[in-house]
């Protein structure tokens, strides 16, 4: 499996998009959010996803350059559309979460609803961008334009997307920012395709088959769908993407999955994000010290096991990226084929393997 540095992975997918016609400034973007998410160890959500974005914008799926628009500005409350733009671009623009930024720092807060986006990748990406600028940020999304894959509690079949949150509180003094992000199925679809390209099985615990019994072939799910991944904690996680349902989606006037509503087999996310200027409801000095003692006070806990210490929310992330800076991204055969492939046709160099 070959090894790739950051910069040279980050260069090979701005050409493509480049190439594909997304303006330099937007496959900037999007080519440092896929790859920071390979460095964090979410494969899932990382360069793997670049052959799939191309092929959508050379079908003009997935429209590039786009720049959202307002469509309710209402003191802190916004709507933008994102005009079925590439996500990490769109969301992160002056239009969207910076806007947002921007509002929640006037008036102390903000709700943004962000609609008929394209795949917005690694959500905890928003959290940071929130968390960075000294705020606190609920973030609720789902997906929409193709079949459920998730089934709810209780239930043999799909009426979800793998509808992932995340949530984030500024750092302390001795800590960095808590992010916390997630499906609200047991793994995340990406995974389920990195480890189909892997010729590996699906993690136990995460499949049902048609019958409602557990599995781990990932037949069921690739390439045509005949089983459901399952949610996690039971009720709870199926509760929660019930939630980004009409959360993330219904009260910003996006789709949500249900089939009344256009299916096109196009990924759509919809998001709907909560701000807070934290500094406006208590002191930061004080926050950023309940922050670092909440922390130590959790980290304090005896482990199970010695070789599995006690973790908070971006540790394994900060890890990750550590450890593949110095080393370079593993990238999958199949995937690193795909690459090569279109970096041939289109007259881009790849990078050397680590």
């Amino acid at each position: 499996m070959p090894q790739i540095h950051a910069d040279g992975l980050r260069l090979l997918a701005h050409d493509l998009l480049v190439g594909a016609g997304c303006g330099r400034e937007e496959a900037a973007i999007v080519a440092d959010h896929l790859v920071e998410a390979n460095l964090k160890g979410h494969d899932s959500h990382g360069i793997g996803n670049l052959p799939g974005y191309l092929r959508r914008l050379g079908k003009g799926e997935t429209r590039a350059n786009q720049t959202p628009r307002a469509v309710v500005d209402d003191g802190p409350l916004l709507v933008v559309d994102a005009g079925r733009g590439l996500g990490q671009s769109v969301t992160r623009t002056a239009m969207a979460m910076a806007m947002a930024i921007e509002r929640a720092k006037s008036l102390g807060a903000c709700v943004m609803a962000v609609r008929n986006s394209d795949h917005m990748g690694r959500i905890g990406t928003y959290g940071e961008q929130c968390a960075e600028a000294g705020l606190a940020s609920l973030h609720f999304v789902n997906v929409s334009g193709g079949p459920p894959y998730v089934a709810p509690s209780a239930a043999r079949e799909p009426r979800f997307s793998t509808n992932p949150f995340c949530f984030a509180v500024p750092g302390g003094e001795r800590n960095p920012p808590v992010i916390l992000d997630c499906a609200t199925s047991q793994v995340a679809w990406g995974k389920l395709r990195v480890a189909h390209v892997r010729g590996q099985p699906a993690p136990g615990g995460t499949l049902i088959d048609r019958h409602g019994q557990p599995t781990t072939d990932i037949g069921t799910m690739i390439p045509e769908l005949t089983g459901a991944m399952v949610g996690f904690g039971g009720y709870k996680g199926s509760g929660i993407a019930l939630m980004c349902e009409l959360l993330g989606a219904a009260i910003g006037g996006g789709d949500t999955i249900q089939p009344g509503n256009p299916r096109d087999g196009v990924v759509i996310n919809n998001m709907l994000s909560i701000l807070i200027d934290a500094g406006r409801m208590s002191d930061m000095a004080r926050l950023r010290s309940e922050v670092d003692a909440m922390i130590d006070y959790v980290l304090s806990a005896t482990p199970i096991a010695p070789a599995e210490p006690v973790l908070v929310a971006g540790d394994p992330e900060r890890r990750s990226r550590a450890e593949r800076l110095a080393s370079g991204i593993p990238i999958d055969p199949e995937t690193w084929r795909t690459l090569s492939a279109l970096a041939e046709v289109s007259g881009v160099a790849l990078p050397t393997p680590a």
